[in-house]
């Protein structure tokens, strides 16, 4: 039922108009001057029929008034005088139409039903530019989104392709270097063999040759081991278990650092679908790197928590820290801060855990230790390769 405001000072008028337009099917809220019409707001009426003569504030007004509301409100003003000089000022003010006294039930009722189809259609129109507005708004701000998520992917695409193109680089040249160290490993050994007929300090150099031989063997099998395609066989595993077997191996090293271990296994299951092998070796790079920051002792703390669909996993240690241009460039090959070391170390770990379908960060500040952070889904990966 549309709302109407009836404005007049005169109780005959308000009383003859309420009615004609209460048969009609209007709500109807009577006022005798600006101030008593003022007190109705404009967001619950649909129309206002206003007489441009009131006692006080004239009706023209209270017409500006409820134009300068937030609402569209249409205002039919009602004049007595027979000339149409105030027409122009009514106009200017706002107003949507105008009827003359004496009042013609025929003639108010059909200015009135215009003005709530005005009224109607107006809302409708203001309803429809809201809702394309928050659309608009809601596919801006997905298309940022989506902006961002392809540049992150080009991002990590150009990154992976860069890192594997150096990978095979670096793979090719250890294979053209790995024959040839075998054969000088050879003849080293074949050397070796002949020690007896050496002096002691050429015996102390033969086995410099053979230790740096291995040395350099070892480490084209680690360019060539990082090199290679990462194949995994998941199987349902135990983040906790692979922890704690972890740690055992690497116990001659805690000890030797004075470092010491607090684990916080999950408090649940910490099953996912793992490779427990390359997963252990992963874990044994970044515990390493861990003890290895911690010369003069420190504490290695590593958490597990079961998250929802995810594990959680922190590495934290006491050591130095790292700078934060240092931490940017940690992830790739060979880059090391360490004066021996390939720079493979966590390259291979986050490898690892990204072809787990997981992520891999680091967080560091000088003076205040590293944190490794790791998250592995739970559920099982259809695809690894």
């Amino acid at each position: 039922m549309p709302n109407v405001l009836l404005v007049d000072d005169e109780p005959s008028i308000r009383l003859t108009m309420g009615e004609f337009l209460k048969r009609a099917g209007y709500s109807v809220l009577t006022a005798a001057d600006y101030d008593s019409a003022v007190v109705h707001k404009a967001e619950n009426l649909d129309v206002a029929v206003i007489d441009i003569n009131l006692p006080g504030k004239s009706g023209i007004q209270l017409l500006q008034k409820l134009q300068n509301a937030e609402i569209y409100l249409p205002v039919i003003m009602i004049t007595g005088e027979p000339n149409l000089s105030v027409i122009p000022e009514i106009v200017r003010a706002g107003a949507y139409d105008f009827i003359a006294k004496p009042i013609v039930k025929d003639v108010l009722l059909s200015a009135v039903g215009r003005a709530v189809e005005k009224k109607r259609l107006t809302d409708e129109k203001r309803r429809l530019e809201l809702e394309i507005k928050r659309y608009a708004e809601e596919l801006e701000m997905r298309v940022d989104e989506r902006t961002a998520e392809l540049v992150e992917t080009h991002r990590r695409l150009v990154h992976q392709e860069r890192i594997a193109a150096l990978g095979r680089a670096a793979a090719q040249v250890a294979h053209e270097v790995k024959n040839p160290l075998a054969g000088l490993l050879l003849y080293s050994l074949h050397l070796k063999s002949k020690a007896d007929k050496f002096s002691e300090s050429e015996a102390s150099l033969v086995d410099k040759i053979v230790d740096t031989i291995n040395h350099l063997i070892r480490r084209v099998e680690q360019i060539l081991n990082f090199a290679r395609p990462v194949s995994l066989t998941l199987r349902p595993g135990d983040l906790n278990r692979i922890i704690h077997h972890v740690l055992d191996l690497l116990r001659p090293q805690l000890t030797a650092n004075k470092v010491e271990v607090r684990f916080s296994p999950a408090e649940e299951t910490a099953s996912a679908m793992l490779d427990e092998s390359s997963m252990r070796g992963a874990l044994m790079n970044l515990i390493l790197n861990a003890i290895e920051a911690m010369q003069q002792g420190g504490t290695l703390s590593i958490a597990i928590k079961h998250t929802g669909e995810t594990l959680r996993l922190e590495i934290a240690d006491t050591g130095p820290g790292i700078a934060e241009e240092e931490a940017k460039n940690i992830f790739e090959p060979f880059y090391t801060t360490k004066a021996q070391g390939l720079g493979l170390g966590m390259p291979y770990a986050k490898k690892i855990i990204e072809q787990h379908g997981g992520t891999m960060s680091l967080q560091s500040r000088i003076g205040e230790g590293t944190t490794i952070s790791i998250s592995l889904p739970v559920k099982e990966v259809d695809d690894v390769s």
